[in-house]
């Protein structure tokens, strides 16, 4: 009688590598290092004159610390999902994956899957230094969360293109190399394309050309995977945006500024699953004639 079980065999099974590797305790150990200097130049520079304290120097600490969680998981993600598969290539255990009955799918989410509890173990770890700002009073239980979903938004597009290139490509740094351009490729292309577009909506003197660069704008950028979060961030800690002002605006740019975040986030998990699709496909039909050939030189 076979067993079955909730938890992906891949997600199982490189869990338990991950758990007993070093490589693990280092890299949260120096996160948490920087972040107590980052933590600690923030307490230091809050003290004033006296007993004076300026607690906005601490509340700030929730987005200077997201952003260093974000950045360093968007500088090791690529690594960890890149080289997954084309790892597995290297070692020359591929094959010997593939002839197991764990479809191809399964594969490569539980692939993606171990490299996302890698992630959220790094903000578990820096959960204290983050919980400052709760203690100080400058955020609540709702920011936590949007900062929790916006790493697992991070994790699965990052993702989704390490795992794509990893069964592309023959190599882990390839794979790695071409997983980084094509994410900062996608995230320059469509600001810069913002950009030239609202530098020639405030030089046109036509209001309907203004109104179609103001659409244009909200649409490219809405399309860029990362733009929306900075967007977030901006409005929640600064009251302020990165977009220019809906004068003139019709009902088209209006909606796609108000639904900015939903329809970004929509639009590229759709592409994250399409690259996971594609990925899967690759894997199992780019390995398929090793594998016969294998068995008919067995035979």
């Amino acid at each position: 009688m076979t067993k079955t079980t909730l938890i992906n065999p891949i997600l199982r099974k490189d869990a338990l590598v991950n758990a007993r590797s070093p490589k693990m305790i280092i890299v949260v150990t120096m996160i948490n290092c920087l972040f107590a200097i980052i933590a600690s130049v923030a307490f230091a520079m809050s003290f004033g004159s006296g007993y004076q304290a300026y607690y906005s120097y601490i509340v700030k600490l929730f987005p200077i610390l997201g952003g260093c969680e974000l950045a360093i998981i968007c500088m090791v993600l690529p690594v960890m999902t890149a080289t997954s598969i084309a790892g597995e290539r290297e070692r020359q255990t591929l094959e010997i994956m593939l002839t197991t009955p764990v479809r191809s799918f399964s594969i490569i989410a539980g692939k993606l899957a171990s490299a996302m509890v890698t992630t959220f173990m790094y903000v578990v770890a820096t959960l204290p230094f983050l919980a400052v700002s709760f203690v100080v009073g400058g955020l609540g239980w709702k920011s936590l969360f949007e900062f929790i979903g916006i790493v697992l938004y991070v994790d699965i597009y990052i993702g989704s293109f390490g795992m794509f290139y990893s069964c592309v490509r023959k190599t882990s740094v390839s794979a790695t190399i071409s997983t980084i351009i094509t994410v900062v490729a996608i995230v320059l292309i469509s600001y810069l394309a913002g950009r030239v577009m609202i530098s020639a909506m405030y030089m046109t003197a036509s209001v309907e050309a203004f109104k179609f660069y103001q659409a244009g704008i909200r649409t490219i950028y809405a399309l860029n995977p990362f733009l929306w979060i900075f967007e977030f961030a901006d409005q929640t800690f600064y009251a302020d945006s990165l977009l220019p002002s809906l004068e003139k605006a019709g009902g088209y740019t209006v909606f796609m500024s108000d639904y900015m975040t939903w329809i970004s986030v929509i639009f590229n998990l759709t592409v994250a699953v399409v690259m996971l699709k594609l990925a899967s496909a690759k894997l199992r039909s780019g390995n398929r004639r090793k594998i016969l050939s294998k068995k008919e030189f067995d035979l």
